[in-house]
């Protein structure tokens, strides 16, 4: 699809390729499950009984799990990565299996933080010897990557919608997603890492590293970028298909969906082709803004589809550039700087809670609203990290 320049080739032939094809599609894993409790929010509902309040505490909990496993994650520094990724694999079926039960709110408040923890462990070990093998063209590599995955953020709305117009429903969405993690699983268990690079520096430790860089300007910096992205992602889609299911437009509510993954893919395009440049990082920013105003204040599903165009794009140079200076802030502790991002990060949780409060006592649009300004800190701060160099 892309011109494949010939220092990206080169790291591409230089990487394993079961670890190649692992990382290749390990966002696309993510993205496909993490939008099926987002997007089941009208369902849960529905057929459980599940609060707008309720529904934002699972969103919440994904992220708690998160720090909850960052213990563990930070070990892909040190080895284990095998290990690691396919038992990440393993928790993410059981959790899946859960909300396919249709389990009482208890037992999905346990399950979120099982996934939330899973996807970090699954994640976290593939990445970490990406980074290490070639830290040179690492944003384009990734905007590959975030190109393909993509793909994932389609095939959550599509699984849900074949649920929808089937017999299979809702619980059978989470069920095909939970066999098709399953082999994935099954795959990573024979996946060869390369082993990690060296440590730099006087501090062995991982806690005395993790100290050190949660006090580092650019580590607070990617915390309160990544702090402001979790409500800007599966918690306002998901609100906002929520907010047409409840007005009746189902098949509105879908193509709002389909319209951020759309954005997303050109905005993965661009970085994949020309990389993190200064000026696209600038227009990115506008198109966060914008987008997100105009997705969650538009009285018509048209308009709102097209501020989801716009902030597809945005958000996905935007993580792009979260993405790529984490994993190459700091070479050989890549596991270790996204651990710590993570864990300060964590008071982001609460955002999607306090989404699912208001959208309860006042509406589902005032809600909206209230989470798209959030976009504006964050194309701020995304702005004061610079172009990649």
């Amino acid at each position: 699809m892309f011109r494949v320049t010939r220092p990206a080739f080169r790291a591409l032939v230089r990487l394993p390729v079961g670890v190649v094809r692992a990382v290749l599609v390990v966002r696309v894993v993510d993205e496909w499950w993490s939008y099926l409790p987002a997007g089941a929010i009208g369902d849960l509902r529905r057929d459980l009984g599940v609060s707008y309040a309720q529904a934002g505490w699972l969103l919440a909990l994904l992220t708690i799990g998160g720090l909850v496993a960052s213990p563990l994650t930070a070990l892909a520094d040190r080895g284990y990565r095998r290990v690691l990724s396919a038992g990440g694999a393993a928790l993410l079926v059981a959790g899946l299996l859960v909300y396919a039960a249709g389990a009482p709110f208890p037992a999905l408040a346990v399950a979120s933080i099982v996934l939330g923890g899973a996807s970090d462990l699954l994640i976290q070990p593939l990445e970490t010897s990406l980074a290490e093998l070639h830290p040179e063209g690492l944003d384009k590599l990734l905007g590959r990557q975030h190109l393909v995955t993509w793909c994932g953020d389609l095939l959550g709305p599509l699984v849900l919608a074949l649920g929808a117009a089937t017999w299979l429903g809702w619980r059978g969405a989470f069920v095909l997603t939970a066999v098709a993690i399953s082999a994935y699983g099954v795959v990573l268990a024979f996946v060869e890492h390369p082993t990690p690079a060296p440590a730099g520096g006087d501090e062995p430790s991982l806690w005395h590293d993790a100290r050190r860089l949660a006090r580092s300007r650019p580590v607070l910096l990617l915390a309160g970028a990544e702090l402001l992205m979790i409500p800007l992602d599966e918690a306002f889609l998901g609100f906002a298909v929520a907010r047409l299911t409840a007005e009746g437009r189902g098949a509105s509510a879908q193509s709002i969906a389909v319209a951020l993954v759309v954005g997303g893919v050109a905005g993965a395009a661009v970085v994949g082709r020309f990389g993190l440049r200064a000026g696209l990082l600038r227009g990115a920013a506008v198109a966060l803004v914008a987008g997100a105003g105009v997705a969650a204040a538009a009285p018509w599903p048209v308009v709102q589809a097209t501020g989801m165009l716009a902030l597809g794009f945005g958000t996905a140079v935007t993580w792009a550039r979260v993405h790529h200076r984490a994993l190459s802030l700091e070479p050989g502790r890549s596991g270790t700087v996204s651990t710590v991002v993570g864990v300060l990060a964590t008071p982001g949780v609460l955002v999607p809670a306090a989404v699912g409060w208001l959208a309860d006592r006042a509406s589902v649009t005032v809600a909206l609203v209230a989470g798209a300004a959030l976009a504006v800190p964050l194309a701020a701060i995304v702005l004061s990290l610079g172009d990649r160099r």
